[in-house]
């Protein structure tokens, strides 16, 4: 009994020993499978990976062998790599990656071609396992020959509308002839600074393209994916040589219109309206609130964005939404920020017959940039204003002087609006709104800033490169767009004048075909870019008049560098003068 009771013992053991080492095994399999994890703990890593040794060294000739090693600074995330690596040129040479710790190892899966300068890319896609992107690409430039190519190819990406750059943008480079239904021979994406560059290039007859590659197949698919072209159509790059292709600004036109996906009825009158992006409505908007035969039975009025979601709106609705009966909607005026209108995609959606137990309070008002010495405070309300006590509690101090029955005010349904008594706010006097707030029951107070016109400031902007006689086109708004001015002229200068001291941003171009807008150019026929420019972040200051410079990219040179310079205002007696070439 003793022995069955030991053997019993023994067996138990075994088999706690075998989970044990069972248990251990797995552990020991799970982590060489999975993506190794950096500690926890300590201040965010916001440093993306950076290449830190390579096996063979870049520059190396006579290359051989058949696989290349990039030892990173941290653990990688392994899918962004897989994603992000290809060879340069198109060579259509099958490889494996693999991986070792922080080593990523690159296999030829066949012999790479004699005398032949190959370079191993890796994009600016690749993160590390906090999802850090890299700064920019790395190239390890190899050959199967004695002679590396060593020619260089620069370009810079810049968005049209604001000026910025942004990584990742994508240019493809093809040697002549050129067939775009075909694979690029080289691709290259920008970094932080919008600066794309190629490298170890044979000399030869090139030709260079922006495209938007949405699918990351290296292929221009012309049906579905944007491009432009650089100044220069094609350029001839000498051995060893270098060329610049200088800036070109890129457009991405939003085409797609915004969907009106859900309508939501918070009471008979008050309309919750969801939609698939913001939209924005003009002073004249309405919604139309029609039966299922499209008859009209009332109309609805937008009243303000949710805070916490901007792509919903409220809207009141004139009369009641009858409960029981089905409705639709039919928008008038309601655009997203590119100008696309607002489309219809609902079923029909029933009344409701709950009261409105929406509180009256005030939601927003336009002076935060201040206000010009003709226009009115606009205070926005959370519904119609159907209370006395807004008007009858309305107080403005002008100076030292407070009017509790000021004359110049109306109520628009939600909008309590309060213009100056003799058309313009007096002149070196500050003032003061209060406004009745029915929720918090006390008024609000709003203390503008009102410029008077030897407040408002100008800019003298000067044009340096643009062709004589032919029409410019300037457009100039503030960061919050809440004042935006689009002019014409064909002169080397202009003013504009009347702008309050904030910052603004100016886009030019010109107009050589006389259409009325930037034309981006054409790749297939060629057809160059109209000459075009974005100067950031302009100041304009009391009083004063900032004198800008603003020159083309490219119209006299391909090199050209576009550093962010702060402008420097230098005052004089009647005038604030700035240089800031674009």
């Amino acid at each position: 009994m003793n022995t069955d009771r030991q053997a019993g013992k023994m067996s138990g053991t075994k088999r706690g020993i075998l989970s044990i080492l069972f248990v251990f095994i797995s552990v020991i399999i799970g982590l060489s499978c999975a993506t190794p994890v950096a500690p926890t703990g300590g201040p965010p890593d916001r440093e993306g990976p950076e290449v830190i040794e390579t096996i063979p060294e870049n520059g190396t000739t006579n290359f051989s062998d058949d696989e290349v090693r990039f030892t990173f600074d941290q653990f990688v995330d392994r899918s962004s790599v897989r994603q992000n690596v290809s060879i340069e040129p198109d060579l259509a040479i099958p490889f494996e990656i693999n991986f070792r710790r922080k080593t990523v190892i690159v296999s030829f899966e066949r012999e790479l071609p004699e005398n032949t300068t190959i370079i191993i890319k890796l994009g600016v896609d690749i993160t590390d396992t906090q999802r850090n992107k890299m700064t920019g690409s790395f190239d390890l430039a190899l050959s199967t020959g004695d002679i590396l190519d060593e020619g260089s190819v620069t370009a810079r990406i810049l968005d049209a509308e604001t000026g910025s750059a942004e990584s990742g943008q994508r240019v493809f480079l093809y040697r002549e002839p050129v067939d775009f239904s075909g694979r690029a021979n080289y691709v290259a994406q920008t970094d932080t600074a919008g600066t794309a560059n190629f490298g170890y290039l044979s000399e030869g007859e090139y030709r260079a393209i922006w495209v938007d590659d949405v699918n990351r197949n290296r292929t221009w698919e012309s049906g579905r994916e944007l491009a432009q072209p650089f100044t220069e159509e094609r350029f001839e790059l000498e051995r060893n040589g270098e060329f610049d292709l200088g800036t070109l600004f890129v457009s991405i036109p939003d085409t797609v219109a915004p969907i009106l996906e859900g309508v939501g009825l918070l009471s008979e009158r008050r309309l919750r309206i969801r939609n698939s992006e913001e939209v924005d409505w003009s002073p004249n908007a309405t919604l139309s609130i029609q039966d299922t035969l499209g008859k009209e039975q009332t109309t609805a009025f937008p009243l303000y964005k949710q805070e916490s979601d901007p792509t919903v709106f409220f809207a009141e609705s004139d009369d009641p939404l009858q409960e029981g009966e089905f409705y639709t909607v039919e928008p008038n005026q309601f655009t997203d920020v590119s100008g696309n209108s607002l489309q219809v995609d609902i079923d029909p959606f029933v009344g409701s017959s709950e009261p409105d137990t929406t509180g009256l309070r005030p939601i927003s008002h336009n002076s935060q940039n201040g206000l010009f010495p003709d226009e009115s405070l606009e205070i926005t309300y959370s519904k119609f204003i159907d209370d006395d006590v807004i008007s009858d509690s309305l107080l403005v101090f002008e100076g030292d002087q407070m009017f509790d029955d000021w004359p110049t005010f109306e109520i628009d349904r939600h909008i309590l609006r309060i213009s100056p008594q003799d058309e313009t706010w007096e002149s070196g006097l500050r003032y003061e709104f209060r406004v009745w707030d029915p929720w918090e029951s006390e008024h609000l107070r709003i203390n503008p800033e009102i410029w008077q016109r030897n407040q408002l400031g100008s800019i003298e902007f000067i044009i340096e490169n643009a062709e004589a006689d032919l029409p410019l086109i300037l457009q100039v708004h503030d960061m919050d767009r809440s004042i935006e001015v689009d002019t014409t002229f064909t002169d080397s200068t202009i003013e504009i004048d009347n702008l309050p001291p904030l910052e603004y941003r100016a886009i030019l171009f010109q107009d050589l075909n006389e259409n009325g807008r930037w034309d981006s150019g054409s790749v297939d026929p060629f057809q160059k870019p109209e000459p075009y420019t974005v100067q950031r972040s302009i100041p304009v200051r009391e009083g004063f008049t900032s004198e800008t410079q603003m020159s083309f990219p490219n119209r006299d040179t391909l090199s050209v560098d576009l550093p962010e310079i702060p402008v420097e205002e230098i005052e004089k007696s009647d005038q604030d003068t700035t240089n800031n070439d674009s």
